[in-house]
């Protein structure tokens, strides 16, 4: 940029002319009690002049690459215009395929907001700059204006250079204690209905096998619900983000993609063996294969909605889901109630893997301490300031930044009952609607974009709030997630192989999309085979297929080629 010339020359003629001009000495850009920067002054602006960026109380656009129910205004946003003079609009996607949609947008020359945010893919990275829409930012990690930006662990900072060693996107939602980092929300399970255990004459014991499981889920398509008709015994969304992983670890077969997109690789008797090609792969499609055709897995379940599936689930259709606890929604509904008696989502419970003969232990996570989502500025963007004074704020490495990034600073929408022991609660008026469990409501009361912020292991919100006054669901979440984490415990630390970094335009980031699209059609196929020899056919088409469509072993020798010399 030529902005420290034309500041020069500004300064330059403002001597001349005898003037003064009034700025803070004060280089602490935030306050004691809020974060709100302090230190703008409107002829300089904050990072730019205000003629070329505004002033940081200017409205700019967010883009969101995720689909949400929200409402255009919130109340966590006029919070955060009230409290810190941070003013921001958010526009959704309408639907999960944010490339698809981002390239309509390229291609069409639509005006951009003036921030973007996706999760991390080197493609998003791709289309953004070939098009030449994005700022490029190398001079912001370097800039004495900006406190939090420039001091972001360097090791994050080499995440996002590109092998030039530019810098295209501010890192989001990575640890701050990179060595140490915060494990995460891990609710992979099976979750399995208690009441239905007893009812069914089944016992937690019965749980450990896969044999036990199997002879659990046929006691369970005997029973009931409400209404008189047949338990579904196990209902998954297929698919969407693979809910059946549970079962594939189950099996042996890791599950989480590397940082680059590629599919999940293990280390077997010192060979990186990746998912397709690991034998329990297939082992564990047969065993679903077999438990759909037994009638024990929801016949919907390669074609049903979120929507649909959240609507078994409610209604008690259901007797146990994989794999996630999210794509259930319990994690809202449960904050109204009380007990089983108000609903039997309450006697949902976590199950590790059932043990199968002659598996070892495998993991549908791992964790990571690099930028899981990526934030592009518009080049073009006339909000340069208030863009830049929300992005040095949503950096403080402060570990309450995040939750004050989803629910407003702390002290407005949000207290602290024990500061000491970092305990909090929701305001009154506030707390009925986010705690009401209802998705629209609680929708209205914030966009929820804590992915914007950093996270810590020195504390995390929802393993702290207080449960004083509230339903006994409320404390489910975290109460599960806990024991997930220490007990199950389905995730593991990330290896140099799931790290390994592809070029934007090699084999790999090529045929991406191709090899998923393959992947969901094909593992849907195996699932609803009507016949062993159809089973058969459907694995064996989708071996082919990933070679002949996505040249599955042109991306694995591209791979083994960027990761022995790494």
């Amino acid at each position: 940029m030529k902005l420290r010339k034309l500041l020069t020359v500004l300064l330059v003629i403002s001597m001349m002319l005898s003037l003064t001009a009034c700025k803070s000495d004060d280089k602490d850009n935030t306050s004691k009690d809020t974060g709100k920067n302090t230190n703008e002054g409107e002829a300089d602006g904050f990072y730019v002049s205000t003629k070329e960026g505004g002033n940081i109380t200017d409205q700019f656009s967010i883009l969101a690459g995720w689909t949400s129910d929200s409402p255009d205004n919130t109340i966590v946003q006029q919070t955060m215009i009230d409290e810190l003079g941070i003013d921001y609009k958010v526009e959704y996607m309408q639907s999960n395929d944010y490339l698809t949609t981002l390239n309509l947008k390229l291609s069409s020359g639509a005006d951009l907001p003036d921030l973007m945010i996706f999760p991390y893919d080197k493609t998003v990275e791709s289309a953004l700059t070939t098009a030449d829409r994005v700022m490029n930012l190398n001079d912001l990690f370097k800039s004495d204006k900006l406190n939090h930006i420039p001091n972001i662990d360097s090791r994050v900072q080499d995440y996002v250079k590109t092998s030039s060693g530019d810098m295209w996107w501010m890192p989001s939602y990575y640890a701050v204690e990179y060595e140490q980092p915060w494990g995460g929300w891990t609710v992979d399970a099976w979750w399995v209905r208690t009441d239905l255990l007893e009812k069914a004459g089944k016992s937690s014991d019965d749980l450990t096998t896969i044999q036990g499981m199997e002879a659990t889920l046929r006691a369970f398509a005997k029973q009931k619900d409400s209404n008189g008709n047949n338990i579904i015994p196990l209902s998954i969304v297929q698919g969407e983000n693979q809910q059946e992983r549970i079962i594939l670890t189950t099996f042996g077969v890791d599950t989480a993609t590397g940082t680059s997109g590629m599919p999940a690789v293990m280390d077997i008797n010192g060979e990186q063996v990746f998912i397709y090609d690991n034998p329990n792969y297939k082992e564990a499609y047969k065993w679903m294969n077999k438990m759909y055709r037994e009638g024990l897995i929801d016949m919907e379940a390669t074609t049903i909605s979120t929507e649909r599936f959240r609507e078994k689930i409610e209604s008690g259709q259901v007797g146990m889901f994989t794999t996630d606890l999210w794509i259930s929604g319990l994690n809202e509904t449960w904050k109204s109630y009380d007990s089983g008696e108000d609903s039997v989502t309450f006697y949902y419970e976590p199950f590790a893997n059932p043990k199968v003969e002659g598996v070892e232990k495998a993991y549908t996570s791992y964790v990571n301490p690099n930028p899981g989502y990526m934030v592009y500025i518009n080049k073009d963007t006339k909000k340069l300031n208030a863009v830049m004074n929300f992005l040095e704020w949503v950096n403080d490495p402060n570990p309450l930044r995040g939750h004050e990034m989803n629910e407003g600073p702390v002290g407005t929408n949000w207290y602290f009952v024990d500061e000491e022991n970092g305990i909090w609660d929701f305001e009154a008026g506030y707390k009925t609607e986010r705690d009401s469990g209802d998705s629209t409501r609680v929708a209205a009361c914030t966009h929820q974009l804590w992915q914007f912020a950093s996270y810590s292991n020195k504390w995390y919100a929802w393993w702290n709030q207080s449960i004083e006054g509230n339903k006994a669901g409320a404390d489910l979440v975290s109460k599960w997630c806990k024991y997930v984490s220490s007990e199950i415990v389905n995730h593991r630390a990330i290896t140099s192989a799931d790290a390994v970094k592809v070029d934007v335009d090699g084999v790999v980031s090529e045929n991406l999309a191709s090899l998923n699209n393959v992947v969901d059609e094909y593992s849907a196929k195996m699932i609803m085979a009507d016949s062993d020899d159809k089973f058969e056919k459907a694995y064996t088409d989708f071996q082919k297929q990933i070679e002949l469509i996505a040249h599955w072993s042109g991306m694995k020798e591209e791979w083994y080629s960027l990761y022995q010399g790494q």
